[in-house]
């Protein structure tokens, strides 16, 4: 089971993630965590069936030399196999957010240096007015 699991997060880990809706909708870091969790829900039930709703773990926090750092999922089996947090280019991003989410994956990788991390961007839209200018 453990084998299956880490192959299965470094087969999705670098898939890419598109989500297009009819119109233009801005979304926000909240919406890209959202899009994680269900694509790592739809592949874990593809694969593990009624045994994925207990390897995902929503906003869990993974311990490691400093702190405890939470990320948007985690699946984890007794330990963790991979995580992955959301981000967003489609709202102005804070220097401050992108600070703290570079130190969580430090941390973290700082004490388990073998899990993927996968950090999944919302990239910016041609439609917006700032397109050009970013």
């Amino acid at each position: 089971m453990d084998a299956l699991v880490e192959d299965i997060a470094n087969k999705y880990l670098s898939e890419l993630v598109s989500e297009s809706t009819p119109g233009f909708k801005i979304r926000d870091r909240q919406a890209a965590a959202k899009i994680i969790k269900s694509k790592t829900r739809e592949v874990l039930k593809q694969t593990f069936g009624e045994q994925a709703q207990d390897l995902m773990k929503s906003d869990y926090e993974i311990p490691s030399k400093l702190e405890n750092n939470k990320f948007d999922v985690v699946v984890t089996n007794g330990r963790p196999y991979y995580a992955a947090d959301g981000i967003s280019f489609e709202v102005d991003v804070p220097d401050r957010l992108q600070d703290a989410l570079l130190w969580r994956i430090s941390d973290v990788k700082s004490s388990e240096t073998n899990l993927p991390i996968a950090i999944v961007v919302l990239p910016l839209k041609v439609e917006q007015h700032n397109y050009q200018q970013i």
